[in-house]
């Protein structure tokens, strides 16, 4: 008997998570992720990341 390491309710909760990761990306992206502290903090460390990965290439 075969087991299948992901039932169907692990894969749904997956495609989820993608899907909300990918949304919150674009929402960094375009600076509309909130006006608060940390929103500002995570804009700041997601565009330093994105320059650095981008000098290191």
């Amino acid at each position: 008997m075969k087991h299948n390491p992901l039932h169907q309710w692990q894969k749904e909760h997956n495609k989820r998570i993608k899907d909300f990761h990918k949304k919150h990306a674009l929402e960094l992206e375009n600076g509309v992720n909130g006006d608060g502290l940390l929103a500002r903090w995570e804009r700041f460390v997601y565009s330093k990341g994105k320059a650095f990965l981008k000098a290191i290439k």
